[in-house]
C-alpha cells in the first residue's frame, strides 16, 4: 500500500482548459460559417437585376 500512496494524483486542469478552449473555438468557427453563408445568400439575392416597367422610357413614345 505504500507504493499506491506515493503516486501523485494526475492533474487534469490543463486538459480541461484545452477541452473548453477547443469547444469555444469550434462553436466560433460554426457561427462564422453560418454568418458567411447567410451573407453570401443575401448578396446573391441582391445581384438579380429584374426588369421594371420604366427601364426603357425612350421606347414608349
Amino acid at each position: 500500500m505504500k507504493i499506491i500512496n506515493s503516486i501523485p494524483l494526475v492533474d487534469f486542469s490543463g486538459g480541461v482548459a484545452a477541452t473548453i478552449i477547443s469547444i469555444v473555438v469550434c462553436f466560433a468557427l460554426i457561427a462564422g460559417l453560418i454568418f458567411y453563408v447567410k451573407r453570401s445568400k443575401k448578396r446573391k439575392n441582391m445581384v438579380h437585376n429584374r426588369k421594371k416597367k420604366n427601364d426603357n422610357p425612350e421606347r414608349k413614345g
